[in-house]
């Protein structure tokens, strides 16, 4: 099967298909990005699992083939194409490599917020760079003791009006991209226990350290770290739209890259069921092919039911980003439900496989490690249950509420 496959495309065609550049896209999917993963990013998948290898020159040959400028403006060197497109791409990514592809997907959401809410002086300086795979960009939001309660960060930002410069001390941690990122979107505590967002490089004064962080049960092929500040002066005009309204932007930009989630696990499920289809299409039991069986037609039609419905949400989810619209519940939705679905078709496929499922060579083990992932990431799905999308679902019924049954 293609990895960029008819139902994509059938999702794409119910939301886009009087967009002007529609086929162009479709024939981009289809084509070079196609015979991008399958000559270069799927046969190195197993290998950067293995090694924790982020492989850079991947990333940077798909900046060069364009993909990861397709949403974003033509004078920034973008197609301008709806962020469904994108998605689309990212689940096909996904399904070649999703260790490396939650490393493009990370640097998705901090060009998104570069894009979205820094200066025009900022974009000029990074956004070009960042949209052609030139430079990698990290999301610096997380630390040791915030993760989901993301205002209890304890990175310090001061203001030396001496110097005309900002001063950064504090750390984060599980930062994707952090040990090869040239810009990072920081987010820091001010004095008045507001947050504020910096575009950061390396090589400024004071101290910037980095370290690995090693051994991870899956996304191998991403790396992650962790970052110390000591005394990092940043200068005055790389503050990131306005003083103390840092939170929010990162808001904005988890609820993207929560449906930018949903597309990469609805790679993950993909994949697992297509190599399960195949084993089972090899394995002999009780005198029959293993699709043969009755249960092996209900377990497969329960894993598409459930791919289709994710990669439906996760695109409605873009869709409706891309006109602008407030996507906190859609968004958080399409990643809690894509996600455990993922899990749960890596499970099932591993268990149906049986000992094949559990060894390396199957792939199919690499994907429940990675799966595993979109449960925690970008807002655990039990806060998102709880918190996010439970709040969102009260205020739209104090906003029209039931007043009388029938």
């Amino acid at each position: 099967m293609s990895f960029f496959t008819g139902d994509q495309e059938g999702v794409l065609y119910t939301l886009l298909r009087d967009h002007p550049q529609y086929a162009d896209v479709i024939g981009f999917l289809r084509g070079p990005l196609e015979h991008f993963l399958r000559e270069r990013v799927a046969p190195r998948a197993a290998a950067n699992d293995r090694d924790e290898v982020f492989d850079v020159a991947n990333f940077r040959a798909l900046g060069e083939l364009g993909f990861l400028s397709l949403s974003y403006p033509e004078k920034y060197g973008g197609l301008g194409v709806p962020f469904p497109f994108y998605c689309a791409g990212l689940e096909s990514v996904a399904k070649a490599d999703a260790g490396f592809t939650l490393g493009v997907a990370i640097h998705g959401t901090a060009s998104d917020g570069i894009f979205r809410f820094a200066s025009d002086a900022l974009k000029d300086r990074y956004l070009a760079d960042c949209i052609s795979g030139r430079r990698i960009a990290a999301f610096a939001l997380t630390e040791t003791t915030s993760g989901s309660d993301a205002r209890r960060m304890r990175t310090r930002v001061e203001w030396d009006a001496r110097a005309g410069q900002y001063v950064i001390n504090g750390g984060k941690y599980w930062i994707t991209n952090a040990l090869d990122a040239e810009v990072f979107f920081l987010l820091a505590l001010g004095n008045d226990d507001k947050v504020s967002a910096f575009a950061v490089e390396k090589g400024w004064k004071g101290t910037f350290t980095q370290s690995k962080i090693a051994d991870k049960m899956g996304v191998r092929g991403s790396n992650t770290a962790e970052l110390v500040f000591e005394d990092y002066r940043v200068p005055k005009e790389n503050l990131i739209g306005e003083l103390g309204k840092g939170f929010g932007y990162a808001m904005q930009m988890l609820a993207g890259g929560r449906t930018t989630i949903a597309a990469w696990s609805t790679g993950i499920a993909q994949g697992a069921y297509e190599k399960f289809l195949k084993y089972a299409g090899e394995r002999e039991l009780f005198g029959k092919k293993l699709r043969e069986l009755d249960n092996t037609g209900r377990e497969l039609s329960e894993m598409q039911i459930g791919i289709q419905a994710g990669r439906m949400m996760g695109y409605t989810s873009a869709f409706w980003k891309s006109e602008g619209k407030d996507i906190t519940k859609s968004a958080a939705m399409a990643k809690v439900a894509a996600t455990d679905h993922a899990v749960h078709v890596a499970e099932r496929a591993i268990e149906l496989c049986g000992g094949y499922g559990y060894v390396q060579d199957s792939g199919i083990e690499r994907h429940l490690r990675d799966a595993l992932l979109g449960r925690i990431g970008e807002g655990a799905n039990e806060v998102l249950k709880v918190v996010v999308i439970a709040r969102a679902l009260l205020a739209e019924f104090d906003a029209d509420p039931v007043t009388r049954t029938w």
